[in-house]
């Protein structure tokens, strides 16, 4: 093994909640860094988001319960809140509210996973820890003296929006370490070495020094691509743990398109797998591949489904709910013209059947997706790479 190859741990945020992005990104950073040459293992959580890297050494991490509760009763609660539709009753206003709502600021839990970081940073020797929205990672590399990179996004920002109250735990625990307190749990970004995003100036466009890396993810380029492509006929659908209830979704998407000219598909872990006529619904679909026949993409404005719509041309169809990063998002692509935000009171078949028809017709919507895709298509990971070998 050469002795100079360079070594990260990178350390995606935890949930019992299907939050697909940081350990989506965890993948594509662990395989690209691999690929570039450096040595790399992970600290991730066994969640619900959790897979296998092969050939990828992954170090325990503790799991987080909702709002810190006990874990018998964490096991019922997303798909008793689901099932419920109480998603659409809470208006998440920050990013320290979804650390808080998820567990990821509960005292227990910080103390238990930056132990666990520790070590993994002590057994691995690592140059650089890479957090994938991790809070726990940021305190565990500044204990040890290791250089902290860090996946950053516009509405993380405390600048943007924040909520200091939440920071009570942590800071006794800063204290406590002998590290300096925050003002809010995100202020804990600020002090990563370097920041990455992952997009572009025209979606993020972020005042302070970060280093757009566009998609990590190795596109077709969305304006040339397309000339021997298999028919659009798909209309993709995936809202994650989104505000609108799992089962409100299967029945008015059914209600908009069944027995239309399109095959929908649905992506939930909420919904039981079925095919039926034109409908399909599976916990998951391989997305990647489906947009290059899509038509349209219904999604939640998370930022991986956003930036996965744009690479591939597809105008989007978003819902985000009461949650305030994925109302930026989508925003963000309607500001630029290539999709439209549904409220979620409105998420009813007329409403989705009409909106989505004028977007599928919509030759400009489609020339603005393309022309984003285009721009999101960087080689972001060698960014990422070149900053870990000049270190």
């Amino acid at each position: 093994m050469n002795k100079t190859m360079k070594k990260v741990l990178i350390v995606p945020m935890a949930a019992m909640a299907e939050t697909a992005g940081p350990a989506t990104r965890c993948r594509l950073l662990a395989e690209g860094f691999r690929n570039a040459g450096l040595e790399v293992c992970t600290c991730m959580a066994r969640d619900v988001n959790y897979t296998e890297l092969e050939g990828i050494k992954n170090y325990k991490l503790e799991v987080p319960t909702p709002m810190g509760m006990p874990k018998i009763s964490a096991d019922l609660f997303f798909p008793l809140v689901q099932k419920l539709g109480l998603n659409a009753k809470k208006t998440v206003k920050s990013f320290d509210e979804v650390l808080f709502f998820t567990g990821n600021l509960d005292k227990r839990f910080i103390r238990k996973s930056v132990e666990d970081i520790q070590k993994a940073i002590r057994d691995f020797q690592p140059d650089i820890v890479y957090s994938e929205f991790n809070l726990s990672a940021f305190i565990a590399a500044k204990l040890e003296h290791v250089k902290l990179y860090a996946t950053v996004s516009f509405p993380t920002q405390k600048e943007y929006a924040c909520k200091p109250r939440l920071a009570k735990g942590l800071n006794e625990l800063l204290e406590e370490w002998g590290l300096q307190r925050v003002s809010s749990a995100l202020e804990l970004f600020d002090r990563a070495d370097e920041l990455f995003c992952p997009s572009i100036p025209e979606l993020e466009p972020f005042e302070k020094k970060v280093t757009y890396i566009g998609s990590m993810k190795n596109g077709k380029d969305p304006i040339t691509h397309g000339a021997n492509e298999t028919p659009r006929d798909k209309i993709l659908v995936y809202m994650g743990n989104g505000t609108v209830p799992a089962r409100k979704i299967l029945s008015e998407v059914r209600k908009a398109f069944m027995g239309s000219e399109y095959q929908i598909y649905i992506a939930s872990k909420y919904l039981k797998p079925q095919d039926n006529g034109n409908l399909h619904v599976n916990d998951k679909w391989d997305f990647g591949k489906m947009l290059d026949s899509a038509v349209l993409f219904i999604n939640h404005g998370g930022q991986n489904s956003i930036v996965d719509g744009l690479l591939h041309g597809v105008p989007q169809l978003m819902v985000p709910g009461k949650v305030f990063e994925r109302i930026f998002n989508a925003g963000s692509v309607e500001k630029a013209g290539a999709g439209k935000v549904l409220p979620h009171e409105d998420f009813n078949a007329d409403v989705i059947r009409e909106t989505a028809e004028g977007l599928i017709a919509s030759k400009e919507m489609r020339d603005n997706a393309r022309e984003l895709g285009t721009k999101l298509i960087r080689d972001g990971l060698m960014t990422i790479v070149d900053a870990i070998n000049l270190k």
